[in-house]
Parts: C-alpha cells; structure tokens; sequence
C-alpha cells in the first residue's frame, strides 16, 4: 500500500514539474512573438560605402600580433602616456551630430569607452543607441600619413564592440532593431589633438562611418 501511495506521489510532482515546464516555454515563446511584433526582427545597417583599409582587417592584424607578444608602448617621439587620458566627442556625418563618444586611453595602452545618443538619421528616421561598449589598445607601429606626408609622432589606437540600436519611423510607426560590431579607431597627437572615427556594421561589408575630433585629458581618478 505505502508502495502504491509512493508511486502516485512522484506521478504528481512529475505532472506538476512538466506542467511548470510547458508553462514557461509558453511564456518565453509569448514574449519573443510580441517582441517581434512589437520591434520586428534585426535588421542589418550600412550603406555600402567603399573603404580601401576597413577597420576589421586592422583589427584581426592586431589580434595576430597580440597571440604572438604584447602590443609596445609608444615610441619616444609619440605622446608617452604617462597618466590616463580621457576623451569626449560628439561624432558627426554629413554635419550631423550623431551622439556622444567616450572613451580612455590607459598607460599600459589599452582602451576602453562607449558610445551613446538619440538623433535623426534622415527625415522621419531617428536612432536611439541602446547599448555599444568598445575594448582595444594602441599600435606604435602605424604610422599616420595623408596628403601632406607622414607624421611618425601620432599614436594610433583602435577598438571593438557591440552596438544596438532602434530606429523610428515617425511617418510608418515602425520600430527596426539594429545590431552588430563597432569600430573605433582614431590617432592621439603630442598637443593631445585627438581625430577618429565611429564605424558600425551588421556584416562586415556595409557600413555607416562617423567622424569626430577632441582633445584629450588627464582623466578623473577610478
């Protein structure tokens, strides 16, 4: 009989344990569908723009270099890094803000920062960066050069991360989630004159490309 009543015991508490089961998985499976319906699905981002030295090549080169040693301080004719140094920028495109950027060069080289905002990407079209944190060190051994020739004293420095975005159709309603890498990757100069670049992407072939320019300074204490 005690044997019996046992068996009816664990009979329930596996019903009650598969009831609880399929109640969750409905719950999750509910919230994903009115997710989706509320926000729609990821969306990737860019416009395809050409860009002969993209940023993920540079920065799968450095990863190389990285398993092999660490990244060398700077140069003796670069800035030294001789305390922390802390940025704040407010991108553009197309002479449009396009948020703020933060991010901190430390003295062992590595840097870190973040990325946020609301703005209006095009008529009836805004963004609300949600997230987008970025990690990376500097590289001593770029060396800067545009029209005007090489300048061997700017301190190159790049980035990755995480972005994600909504985008607002004012005119449709509709709410489009956006997500993927982001880029940052800019040159720190010995007057502390620091020019980058924001670069997003869902693929790795279309893009959307911001630019800003700052100063750096010495950063507050952790």
């Amino acid at each position: 009989m005690e044997a019996i009543q046992l068996r009816c015991r664990l009979q329930r508490s596996r019903g009650g344990y598969a009831l609880l089961l399929g109640l969750l998985i409905t719950v999750v499976i509910g919230m994903i569908m009115y997710y989706t319906w509320m926000y729609g699905p990821v969306y990737q981002i860019g416009e395809g723009k050409s860009d002969i030295n993209p940023p993920w090549r540079q920065w799968h080169k450095m990863q190389i270099k990285l398993r092999k040693e660490p990244i060398g301080l700077p140069t003796v004719e670069q800035p030294q890094l001789s305390e922390p140094l802390e940025v704040y920028a407010e991108p553009v495109q197309n002479g449009k803000d396009r948020g703020e950027i933060e991010l901190i060069i430390l003295t062992d080289g590595t840097v870190q920062g973040g990325w946020s905002g609301e703005f209006s990407v095009k008529k009836d079209v805004d963004f609300q960066v949600m997230t987008c944190r970025f990690e990376g060190n500097i590289d001593p051994e770029q060396v800067y050069s545009d029209e005007e020739g090489e300048d061997p004293s700017k301190l190159f420095f790049i980035a990755k991360g995480h972005f994600a975005i909504l985008e607002f159709n004012d005119d449709s309603g509709r709410v489009r989630n956006l997500m993927g890498n982001v880029y940052v990757r800019g040159w720190l100069g010995l007057d502390n004159a620091v020019s980058g670049e924001i670069i997003i992407t869902s693929d790795e072939k279309n893009f959307d490309r911001y630019v800003w320019q700052g100063w750096a300074e010495e950063a507050e204490p952790f």
